[in-house]
């Protein structure tokens, strides 16, 4: 084969993989979605700097690759290969890493609660114990107030009698 046509032809297998890596970044952005919800203006954010990264390498391989040179071709390439990689495992990487990471998660969060369960044994005691002696100093002083407007009255009392015998 003919020296030319074998350098365009690794050209253009280079730009079908650079299509399919463009996509698994994507898949990246998409498995974050799904373990993180975003509003709109991070979807779109997000969606702005993966196209700005992504435009930066496809410019860096056609540069290093062809001089810089934008090609139909190399451009039809890299759509070739998002849409076999998409048609192929695209999804179903993206729902097996998704579920896979979503079940770390769930494992984490019950380590987590397991560590933390003796901790929380112990605050509810605590609660407990400063509920009742919370309680206890309620009852206390409602049992002084009593006695202290007791004391009050018959303090009174006691003024009004004195006051009665002069």
């Amino acid at each position: 084969m003919n020296q030319a046509i074998i350098v365009e032809l690794h050209f253009f297998g280079t730009s079908v993989l650079w299509g399919v890596l463009i996509l698994v970044l994507y898949d990246f952005l998409r498995i974050l979605r799904r373990l993180v919800s975003h509003n709109s203006f991070f979807v779109a954010l997000e969606d702005l700097i993966y196209w700005m990264v992504s435009s930066v390498l496809i410019f860096r391989m056609m540069y290093q690759q062809n001089n810089g040179i934008i090609r139909g071709f190399s451009i039809m390439g890299m759509l070739l290969g998002m849409l076999i990689f998409h048609g192929t495992i695209s999804d179903i990487c993206v729902t097996a890493i998704s579920t896979f990471l979503q079940r770390i998660e769930n494992l984490i969060k019950r380590i987590i609660l397991f560590i933390l369960s003796p901790f929380c044994f112990l605050f509810k005691l605590l609660k407990r114990l400063v509920l009742r002696i919370l309680g206890l100093m309620k009852k206390f002083t409602a049992f002084f107030s009593k006695l202290l407007k007791k004391k009050k009255k018959s303090g009174k009392i006691a003024l009004s009698n004195d006051e009665e015998c002069d």
